[in-house]
């Protein structure tokens, strides 16, 4: 068991060794540079989204203000309350 151990890390040492020395595109790993950063030229980044949901907001109209809503009396019009609805002190 030890020998397979000590020869898979090995191995994975030398397969990590490899990729840094050679610099093999990877096109799923980019470790180097951010998105935003923009990592070629013609990438979506997000600046560009930026721009886009700026664009998106300016051409919304602004909407009317909305009817206020109807609101509860500040005191009871019966007076006293009658009903199981009314919380006593």
């Amino acid at each position: 068991m030890f020998w397979i151990q000590l020869s898979t890390f090995i191995l994975f040492n030398l397969l990590i060794l490899a990729l840094l020395l050679t610099r093999i595109p990877v096109p799923g790993l980019r470790l180097a540079t951010g998105q935003h950063a923009g990592t070629g030229d013609g990438e979506y980044t997000v600046w560009h989204l930026i721009a886009d949901i700026e664009a998106e907001n300016r051409a919304i109209p602004p909407q009317p203000p909305a009817e206020p809503q109807p609101q509860f009396p500040d005191f009871d019009p019966d007076g006293q309350p009658t009903g199981r609805h009314h919380l006593r002190m």
